[in-house]
């Protein structure tokens, strides 16, 4: 009887086990795209699934950078309101003038102060800049790219009327393009308020002038939760999700 009751014990353990996979599958949270068959991908499928990827990439990337540029902002404002403090103390002493010829620096380094310090940490952002830039040209390709795809299978599609357009599940080639278009607008936006930041935030005496550009900097308020949903769709949408 004991064998019997723990056999009937344990089949109810293996039925009631099934039900809570049944409901994750129900889960609106999207995992991966079981509809997107691999093996039978077009070329043009292939080549947006890969842009879908190097997007993807190309962020993070920008991402890291952005955090690095952000820490040399920083370190700049510090660097400046350090010298401003020590300059505003110079001007309580009868001396300030003739200490400042003697020394030959002249205004800009009054303004500036630790020159050296703050020059390297300029020649850093710039080099931080100048890497985003070219994250931003390949960003501009990739786009350029689905522009093509897209012109191409228009063409194609003239041709033959059983073309549906539909490279994975929803999504036609179009609004992969439109997508990228929209996302690479906001990062040729973003990418010029950062050359606008590293070209001026070491010239400036302003506490909250300084103070903004560096927060600025690290916010990127021409990047909001769109970005995130139109990547996060195209990647589900191409099945790397």
């Amino acid at each position: 009887m004991s064998e019997s009751g723990s056999g009937k014990g344990s089949g109810k353990r293996r039925k009631s086990s099934g039900t809570p996979r049944k409901s994750d599958s129900s889960s609106p949270s999207p995992v991966k795209s079981p509809s997107v068959n691999y093996a039978k991908l077009s070329p043009t499928a292939k080549k947006v699934r890969d842009v879908a990827a190097d997007w993807h990439n190309l962020i993070q990337r920008w991402e890291v950078l952005n955090t690095s540029g952000a820490s040399v902002t920083n370190k700049i404002v510090n660097c400046k309101l350090t010298n401003i403090e020590s300059s505003d103390a110079a001007e309580m002493t009868v001396e300030q003038t003739s200490a400042v010829s003697a020394a030959g620096i002249g205004e800009v380094a009054d303004a500036d102060g630790m020159s050296k310090e703050l020059e390297g940490f300029c020649n850093q952002l710039t080099d931080t800049y100048k890497a985003m830039a070219k994250l931003w040209e390949k960003m501009e390709k990739l786009t350029s790219n689905l522009k093509g795809q897209w012109e191409l299978q228009q063409y194609q599609s003239d041709k033959d009327d059983s073309e549906t357009g539909i490279l994975f599940q929803t999504w036609p080639i179009q609004h992969f393009y439109e997508v990228s278009a929209e996302l690479s607008e906001m990062y040729s936006k973003e990418l010029k308020l950062k050359q606008a930041i590293s070209e001026n935030i070491a010239h400036l005496s302003d506490r909250h002038t300084m103070m903004f550009l560096a927060s600025s900097w690290l916010h990127q308020p021409y990047m909001d939760n769109r970005r995130d949903i139109l990547l996060e769709s195209m990647l589900v949408e191409t099945g790397h999700r």
